[in-house]
Parts: structure tokens; sequence; C-alpha cells
């Protein structure tokens, strides 16, 4: 039986044995106050295909070309306390919900001929849940996350959310009830939700235990691409401890390809056990001071750094890193869905004290660059940014194939030594929702000695070996 074929939950649940009679309505209501403390253990396993663009399918044609598909697979194994800071009604956007100490963070991911064993690092495991305007995010108590590092711990299965999942009247065995479109978009890390026609049903209790199932539809968006799920699941409430501590989730997606991510078509398969405890040494009044009394500018959430291009910076999560080449990466802005903008960083040739580029040069070699498309310089200005670098910045418009076209190049330089030059590439009817998105990136921007490269691995002469 494949992936793709019918897939069915194993539960080793206890079993339900001296149940009261049918008819008899039981009160579900989930004890979730604030200071409640649990641990949460997740296994995650999925399998499919990525799906990606055919290089040059991206035309005016109105033939359909149907992607390429890349077999892949994720395993991951996710451990950690939770200190609940807040109840389950709908606090406001910026409200921390919950904060957890990851003991084990690591997964296995393999895409096409490739792989990676992602793994949360030490300094990096003090994670705070905070409600967002769509849906609770994830961040670092102390310090800024790698989009990697993020997308290793905001998996299927939100602990927080499990409880949520519990009707607000008392039911019967047999009983159905609708499920809320903002919890299953938590549950199942998704932004935004169209549509959800998900319910939960009663299936058997008795003085202990609860079994439910679950099943439904669910449409949204994720990482600014639209999202099918077809969602199964069955979950336990314990009556003693009046809290969700199992849940079993199976999640057939489809997801078109995004602005900055590749489409995917896969099931996943998800175990959630949540168990209280009374304390957590990890999360004591040290934890909370770190939460408590951290600044943190919310535009700038997630780190990139490349040590083979000598720079790091920090940057918001509408942008997505896609390609790395020797000498530049790229990337995307996405905006509700939309390709906002395009960035190229490449790494330009150190220059020594007094020999830097001045910023009537720049201005030159940019127009000559841009050549016939070059219509007119909007603005140009030198400053500092955070890290002390010497910046340029020049505002041009011009024209594309006939699309209306703004370039904003930048030139970040110290006095002397490494260099690099940002470009990013915005059309017209993007230009206000791009913002300053760009100019954040360039003020976070720092620079340091780039990691030399590898010795390339002698190679076998023609000779005969004798």
């Amino acid at each position: 039986m494949t992936l793709y074929q019918r897939f069915a939950l194993s539960f080793a649940f206890l079993v339900l044995a001296g149940r009261l009679p049918a008819a008899t309505p039981i009160d579900l209501t989930p004890d979730d106050k604030a200071t409640s403390l649990t641990h949460v253990t997740i296994e995650l396993d999925a399998g499919g295909h990525n799906l990606i663009r055919e290089p040059g399918s991206e035309t005016t044609d109105t033939t359909k070309v149907e992607p390429q598909k890349i077999p892949s697979s994720v395993s991951a194994k996710l451990a950690y306390d939770e200190l609940r800071l807040a109840d389950s009604e709908k606090p406001e956007a910026g409200t921390p919900l919950a904060l957890r100490y990851y003991d084990t963070a690591e997964a296995v991911i393999k895409v096409g001929h490739s792989g990676s064993s992602p793994k949360l690092p030490e300094d990096r495991r003090l994670i705070v849940l905070e409600q967002a305007d769509q849906r609770p995010l994830l961040r670092c108590a102390t310090a800024s996350l790698e989009r990697e590092q993020l997308d290793l711990i905001d998996v299927v299965g939100d602990s927080f959310s499990a409880d949520r999942l519990l009707p607000p009247k008392t039911v019967a065995e047999g009983e159905s009830w609708a499920n809320d479109a903002g919890v299953m978009g938590a549950l199942l890390t998704l932004d935004t939700v169209a549509v959800c026609e998900v319910q939960s049903i009663l299936d058997s209790f008795n003085d202990n235990y609860a079994k439910i199932r679950l099943e439904g539809t669910v449409h949204g968006t994720a990482d600014g691409a639209a999202v099918e799920q077809d969602v199964r699941g069955v979950y336990l409430f314990d009556r003693n401890l009046h809290r969700v501590t199992r849940l079993n989730l199976a999640v057939r997606e489809k997801r078109s390809i995004g602005g900055a991510t590749p489409g995917l078509e896969a099931v996943a398969k998800v175990q959630i056990a949540i168990a209280p405890i009374e304390k957590s040494t990890n999360l004591g009044d040290d934890a909370l001071a770190k939460l408590t009394g951290q600044q943190r500018a919310p535009s700038h959430d997630l780190a990139f750094e490349s040590s083979k291009l000598g720079f790091r910076l920090t940057h918001d999560r509408q942008w997505y890193v896609t390609a790395e080449a020797r000498e530049s990466i790229a990337l995307r802005r996405v905006d509700s869905g939309d390709l906002a903008a395009q960035c190229t960083i490449t790494k330009l040739a150190p220059k020594s004290e007094g020999r830097q580029t001045s910023l009537e040069q720049f201005q030159k070699d940019v127009i000559f660059s841009l050549g016939k498309n070059f219509g007119e310089l909007v603005s140009s200005r030198q400053y500092q940014n955070a890290a002390g670098h010497y910046c340029y910045e020049l505002v041009v418009r011009g024209m594309v194939e006939d699309l209306p076209v703004e370039w904003h190049y930048f030139l970040v330089a110290p006095e002397s030594g490494p260099r690099v030059s940002v470009v990013v590439t915005i059309e017209k009817p993007m230009i206000e929702r791009v913002g300053n998105a760009d100019r954040d990136l360039v003020e976070s921007l720092q620079l340091f000695p780039a990691m030399p490269p590898a010795q390339t691995a002698a190679q076998p002469t023609n000779e005969t070996v004798k």
C-alpha cells in the first residue's frame, strides 16, 4: 500500500472498558490555565514529491507545462518542555502564549539525490510561541533563528492548539462538532485559512478517557502558496487531567508552486504525546527573564549567514533565500502570495583604504550596466548602516520588455576590505508593498572575512598506474 492510497492511523491507546451509557453527555472542557507545564514529543514522517517549474517554462505561452516532480521525504523528532503563558482564548497579536525548551529537534530531509540533517543548536533552544495576526508563530527568545531552524520546529501538530479541538459544550457518544478555522490553521501551520470543513466526533469514552476522531478538508495558504489538505486524526482526552494527551494525524497535502517555494504533493503522519510535569529545570525564572527582557525588532525575525561570501544579515519572514552560487545569493520577497521583489547579493573584490569606489563612479557603473533599460536616476545617497559600513544607494527606473521596473542598487563596504553589492528588482505595482524591506536588509548587513575556498582535491593523472 502506497502513501497515496488509503492511509490509516494506528493508536496504542488504553482499552476503553466499562463505558457509560451511550446517550450520556460528557464534559470535555480542558484545564488549560496559564502556568501549566507539559512535556511534548512529536514524531513526523512525510513522503511525496516537491514540484518545480522546468527551466524556461515561465513564459506567456498559454500551454500548460507540467511541473517537474522530485522525490522528497522528511523524518523529524521533537521533544520539549512547554510552559503555558496564556489561556486558549484568542489573545491579541504579540502576546506570548507559551515558552518552550527543546531537548531534541532534529530531522533527516531528502530531496532528490541530496539530503540534510538539520538540528537546533544549543543556543537556540529556548523558543517563544507568540500570537501573530493570523496564527501563533515561533521565535527564539535569545537570538534570531535561521530559516532552516524555524522550519525544523514549525511542524504540523502544534501542542498548544491540541486542547482547542475540544467542543465548547457537553457531547454524547457519536455527537460531532465543527473545528474552528483558526485552530486548524495553527495545528496545520497554515498562514491563512479560506475554507475549513473539519469535524470532530466523540467516538467512545469511559470514566478515564475519551477517544475522538477528526476528519475533513482545509484550504489556505502557507509561505505565500495555495494549500489544500485532507486531514484524518484521532485524539485522546484524559478526563482526570482534563486535557488532550495524545494526537495522531495523517495529512495529505497539495501545495502549489509559490513565488519563492516549491510545490508539494505529500502525505505526512504525525504522532504527538503531551504529558503534564511538575517542574522543568530549563523553564525557570531565568528563562522567563530572557523572555520579558528581550528587545526584538519584529521586522528582523530571521538570520542568514554565508561564511563563503563573508556576510550576515537579518530579515523578516517574507524574504526567502532561493539560490546560492559561488559568488552570490538570490532572495525573493513574497507578499500575500505575490512575488514582490527579487534580490541578489554579490561578493565583490576587496579594496584597500583610500581606493574604495566613489558614489559618482558607482552611479556611472550602474547606468552603464543597465544599458538601454535605463530610464532615469530617481535618487542617490551615502550613509552608514548599523555595522558601521559605508553604503551607497541608487534608485533607478527603467523598462524591461515593456514592463516598468524600479531597481535599488546598494554598495556596502568598510573603509577597507571585503565588499558586496545588493541589487533589488521591483516591478512598479509592487513598489509600495515592498516599502523599506530592502533597506532593512542592507541596514542589518554585516561583513566579515570570507572563509577561503577548500583546496581542490588532487586529480588523477592520465598516466598508467604501474
